[in-house]
């Protein structure tokens, strides 16, 4: 099974890519998420959880997910991030999530795909995102293919003190920086209600035709990168900045 978290659709875009290769079933826990759920699962075998890595970690939203849901014990567990750079310390974070929920650990994998965190960086042009989308497929495919073989994945070694630094760092980034009192919406909104249907959280409300943020943010930048007019900023940060749409409507327009 492949359950991932997403919110532009850099995750999703993998997830259901290795899902179609495996012939397995794709899940987004942002179903349970937003409707307060712990699932239990039962089926054995091969779970691969896909999503974001946020501050070189894997997104918090999986985390908890993964650590409240109830799944057989010993099931072979890959964890995939997608990111820009790097997927930073999520092997060491992974690795401790499985033993102390019965895993099997058989590595983690990182699928390199475009810039969506607009909050403090530019968005790369069309072009560039698409030769990213592209490149990441077959990235995708040769790990499918491991996972199918049942290949344990080769990570990079990893030191105590980056892995201490990176979960210091995005505690507090959490804690800190991922408020939503800067979410504003200027007044070419068209009250079409997308950037409510599309948050993984179920945080925004329609409240008189316009977008209302409540408290429980990941900054995944899909209501700003997936509004149709580009109606939605975070105070300064983002003025001006290019959106990144995501993966399936950046293909798209290749066709």
């Amino acid at each position: 099974m492949v359950l991932y978290f997403s919110g532009t659709g850099n995750s999703k875009f993998v997830a259901e890519r290795i899902a179609n290769a495996l012939n397995e079933k794709v899940c987004d826990i942002s179903e349970f998420i937003k409707k307060k759920e712990k699932p239990a699962f039962t089926e054995g075998g091969k779970y691969i959880f896909v999503a974001p890595s946020y501050m070189s970690a894997p997104a918090k939203a999986m985390v908890d997910f993964v650590e409240d849901a109830t799944f057989p014990t010993g099931i072979e567990a890959y964890f995939v991030v997608t990111c820009v750079a790097s997927m930073g310390t999520t092997p060491k974070i992974a690795k401790k999530l499985c033993k102390k929920k019965g895993f099997k650990y058989m590595g983690s994998a990182q699928i390199q795909m475009p810039q969506n965190y607009i909050v403090f960086f530019k968005t790369q042009e069309s072009a560039e995102n698409l030769k990213v989308i592209k490149d990441a497929v077959s990235h995708i495919e040769e790990l499918a293919t491991k996972i199918q073989n049942g290949e344990k994945i080769k990570e990079r070694w990893i030191s105590l003190l980056e892995h201490v630094f990176t979960v210091s760092i995005g505690n507090l980034y959490y804690k800190y920086f991922m408020g939503t009192k800067k979410f504003m919406v200027k007044d070419d909104c068209i009250s079409c209600g997308k950037c409510a249907r599309v948050c993984p959280f179920g945080n925004i409300s329609i409240v008189e035709g316009k977008p209302v943020w409540g408290d429980d943010c990941t900054h995944c930048m899909a209501c700003i990168n997936l509004c149709p007019k580009g109606s939605i900023e975070y105070g300064e940060n983002t003025i001006g900045k290019p959106r990144y749409p995501g993966p399936f409507f950046t293909l798209q327009q290749d066709n």
